[in-house]
């Protein structure tokens, strides 16, 4: 039990941990850190994001989040550890299955060649939540890899992985043998009021207001990878090298864009806002100032990035690049669902 409980509004339960008793530290590689819960970046040059920015999502927990010195770590019981488990397992055996044999993920995703060294990635990432079966996800997000290492963040509706059909707000970890959604992989939270695993409200609609986050996953100084979100940024917590073999200070590609799951035979949910891409932002999934990181300067990408998408029929990416400014780079992602998986 922490030292503080907080339900939320959508039923959740966080307890406030010690920061030095966070999940994050029973990794193995972590036993002997040196981490503070005072640790703060300085090292990573601050993002120019879009001039038409959309109202932001909410993540913050009620009553003013956690205490100093102490981190939210969300309630689990047994079942739901099982649960996510299962979930790590299935998202690790396809993580570089990209337009292979794979017919029960889907991709709609645009990332850059290999080649040249990355040190971050970011955008504007708009929310949606789209009708899911307990088995199934749809997701938006941004990756950094470097080959079989990776780690992703954006938003998702994953009853299986949450237990409920809202949309949350995710990380992914591969690194070494691990592999896990949110705080159980060796991430360290350090936001004492934004969980990594939080309810994303309010979410955008088709046509209609469009709610969103900034989103982004730097490497520091110390060869740390932290996420911050919303702009102007917030830190939320960090990956350790420690954790890392291949993604130790470096990714060699990034990616921006959606994914779906969904167990064969059953028809696969939308991503993105679950209609055919019409390449706008008060209609489409997006990111919105795709941006990474080279020495240490923030750039936009080149607009022959490579265009993934596995399902053609059912899913769309579009790649615009800048729109009305360096500062306005855009990719948009998604489709109604419909296929099967065999």
């Amino acid at each position: 039990m922490g030292l503080k409980t907080i339900n939320t509004k959508y039923g959740d339960i966080y307890d406030c941990v010690d920061f030095y008793k966070q999940p994050a530290f029973d990794h193995p590689l972590l036993k002997n850190h040196n981490f503070h819960p005072e640790m703060r970046s300085t090292s990573i040059p601050r993002r120019v994001n879009p001039k038409k920015k959309v109202p932001k999502v909410n993540i913050g927990l009620e009553g003013g989040g956690c205490p100093v010195g102490t981190v939210p770590i969300r309630r689990t019981t047994k079942d739901d550890l099982i649960r996510a488990k299962v979930y790590s397992e299935m998202h690790a055996s396809k993580i570089n299955s990209l337009l292979d044999d794979k017919p029960n993920t889907q991709y709609a995703v645009a990332r850059t060649m290999q080649g040249i060294n990355y040190e971050g990635v970011g955008a504007e990432l708009n929310v949606w939540n789209i009708p899911v079966q307990a088995s199934q996800y749809t997701s938006g997000r941004i990756k950094i890899n470097n080959g079989a290492e990776s780690i992703e963040v954006g938003w998702t509706v994953n009853p299986g992985l949450y237990g409920d059909n809202r949309t949350h707000l995710y990380i992914y970890t591969n690194a070494g043998e691990s592999h896990c959604f949110n705080a159980q992989c060796g991430y360290v939270q350090l936001n004492p009021n934004m969980p990594v695993d939080g309810t994303l409200d309010p979410v955008s609609s088709y046509g209609g207001k469009q709610y969103g986050t900034t989103l982004s996953i730097d490497v520091d100084k110390s060869n740390n990878w932290l996420l911050q979100f919303s702009d102007p940024p917030v830190e939320l917590g960090f990956w350790g090298a420690q954790l890392f073999t291949n993604l130790g200070n470096t990714a060699t590609q990034a990616e921006w864009g959606g994914e779906v799951f969904s167990p064969p035979d059953v028809l696969a949910p939308g991503m993105g806002s679950g209609h055919n891409i019409r390449s706008s932002t008060g209609f489409d999934a997006f990111c919105d100032g795709a941006q990474y990181l080279v020495n240490n300067t923030v750039i936009s990408p080149p607009k022959d990035l490579d265009i993934l998408k596995d399902d053609k029929y059912h899913y769309d990416v579009d790649n615009r690049g800048e729109v009305e400014g360096k500062d306005h780079y855009l990719i948009f992602y998604g489709g109604p669902g419909g296929a099967t998986g065999n």
